[in-house]
């Protein structure tokens, strides 16, 4: 499999680090290796120099000379264009119980496997995926937003806009597969929308399923407790 380095600030730095490095070490820099904050030589880790050293050198002093070829100051910019979007994918299965009687709706599993390419920080990823099935739930169950007439929003505080909260929101079980995007450097996806898109409609579907005897089908989300009752009885009518 062939690597691809793709240009950008950090390894400009990482590339005038090992060529200060190779003046100080009397080291080619293909012999160099960056570990644990130094440079260091492949293979002999006793010969290294410290990035804070290197950029002590570089911020140069009167009377000193830098290296030649060398520029002052261990740092870069870069400004990276991406043209082609890279979309992540994800399965969402939710199991739920529906009181015929209230309309009350509880979840009791929800499962859902997401692959947002590399994961670069697993515990940033697995707080966005529960972030975003919470938000869903309450896409799929609580958050209505009403207005009147006029026009005017009627739902202004959260005793009239609900959210859900942890009594209302099960123990997720969220499953990972990493396939690297090929569109960026990092081989990244999306993981903000992946929790948050999926689970509103598989809600939707669970309760559907749950009251499939009833042959109920919901139109719209929210879907609040009242309206389920009153489903429930039209399609007993008909």
């Amino acid at each position: 499999m062939a690597i691809v380095f793709w240009p950008c600030a950090a390894a400009a730095v990482a590339a005038k680090a090992r060529k200060l490095a190779s003046h100080m070490l009397e080291a080619a820099e293909e012999d160099l290796e960056i570990v644990g904050g130094e440079v260091r030589v492949v293979g002999a880790p006793q010969l290294a120099v410290k990035l804070g050293e290197l950029a002590r050198v570089l911020k140069g002093a009167p009377g000193y000379g830098f290296p030649p070829g060398m520029e002052p100051g261990l740092e870069s910019s870069a400004t990276f264009r991406i043209d082609q979007l890279a979309y992540s994918n994800g399965c969402h299965a939710v199991e739920v119980e529906a009181d015929i009687e209230t309309g009350a709706v509880r979840i009791l599993r929800y499962v859902a496997i997401q692959d947002c390419g590399r994961r670069v920080n697993p515990a940033i990823v697995e707080g966005q995926v529960h972030g975003g099935i919470a938000h869903g739930i309450g896409n799929a169950l609580f958050e209505w937003m009403g207005y009147d007439a006029a026009g005017q929003p009627v739902t202004t505080s959260f005793a009239d806009y609900l959210l859900p909260t942890a009594t209302e929101v099960p123990r997720f079980e969220t499953l990972y597969k990493e396939s690297p995007s090929p569109h960026n450097p990092l081989g990244v996806k999306g993981v903000g929308e992946v929790g948050v898109i999926p689970a509103a409609a598989a809600v939707i579907s669970a309760i559907e399923d749950a009251l499939s005897p009833f042959q109920v089908r919901i139109a719209q989300a929210p879907i609040m407790p009242h309206e389920i009752v009153a489903l429930i009885a039209q399609s007993e009518k008909g």
